[in-house]
């Protein structure tokens, strides 16, 4: 019981964080940063759904991505969203889950001039 208490206390006075202050580089820079496994999953989720819908035009270079918080008010919606396209090339994005979803809007609305706010396409069944 003795081993247990001792090790809490450890990791009590460890606490999950690290510091670089003993070796003397610099603080990061305050701001709110994603990794690039985050931007490489969209990117990838990106093509995939372009490839499904098999619609030309579109690049995910050529997208603005807003992180949000998980739920978010709409524009379109009398209640809260978690993904939104807004024309011409930006995703609203409060969760990773629904970046085809929202991906498929993006490409329906360069390839056709309409983003199917009411999801009619079979793309919202078929590629996601």
């Amino acid at each position: 019981m003795g081993a247990i208490l001792a090790f809490a206390a450890v990791l009590a006075l460890q606490g999950c964080s690290t510091s670089n202050a003993s070796d003397g580089s610099e603080p990061t820079p305050a701001g709110v940063f994603t990794d690039t496994t985050l931007t490489t999953h969209l990117e990838q989720a990106f093509g995939e759904a372009k490839a499904c819908t098999q619609l030309s035009k579109g690049a995910f270079a050529d997208t603005t991505v807003v992180m949000m918080p998980p739920s978010f008010p709409c524009r379109w919606y009398n209640h809260s969203c978690s993904g939104e396209f807004v024309t011409p090339n930006t995703i609203k994005l409060g969760s990773p889950y629904v970046w085809k979803h929202e991906t498929i809007h993006y490409l329906l609305y360069l390839n056709t001039g309409d983003a199917d706010p009411n999801h009619t396409s079979p793309f919202f069944q078929s590629c996601i």
